[in-house]
């Protein structure tokens, strides 16, 4: 296990995550539940605290990359300065998040100015973590390019292969 492995078995948890702690915290606003708008608040602590390893393992893994071919020091470093302002963003609305997730264990109130600022956070980062996402698969996926071309279908061991009706 190195740290490209690591950096791709956790870089999905906040693509992933960021946008399910919007459907728990809206759940909770549309139903009025404070169990489903603190579970939305913890989804969005625990990303601001995962986030950390996320960028500590990607530079593990652009240090392994970065020679590869078709790698260009561009392309990880505009996924590694968007990966920068995704760190802040989940770290600021995990913070948000830990002082929503106090109010409502205080109060037993939904603090819906509170939990509406988190839900357009939440919005808000999604976005930033799905661009990160596609810059990071740009550096090894050329297919999600819109300049790709696929192989042939042309294979030399699939010439022998005949139909027999």
């Amino acid at each position: 296990m190195n740290g490209p492995f690591l950096h791709l078995a956790i870089n999905h948890i906040p693509v992933i995550g960021v946008p399910f702690a919007f459907v728990l915290l809206a759940a909770g606003l549309m139903r009025k539940s404070r169990d489903l708008t603190q579970a939305g608040f913890v989804v969005l602590i625990l990303i601001g605290l995962g986030a950390y390893p996320v960028v500590k393992t990607g530079g593990m893994a652009a240090r392994v990359v970065h020679d590869l071919p078709g790698v260009t020091h561009e392309m990880i470093h505009e996924h590694a300065e968007a990966a920068d302002f995704g760190f802040w963003g989940a770290v600021g609305l995990g913070v948000l998040s830990l002082i929503g997730f106090w109010v409502t264990a205080k109060s037993q109130a939904i603090p819906k100015a509170l939990v509406g600022v988190a839900l357009v956070g939440a919005l808000w980062l999604s976005t930033v973590m799905a661009r990160v996402a596609h810059l990071g698969g740009l550096i090894r996926h050329p297919e999600i390019t819109k300049n790709f071309v696929p192989a042939s279908d042309h294979h030399p061991d699939h010439d022998n292969d005949q139909d027999h009706d």
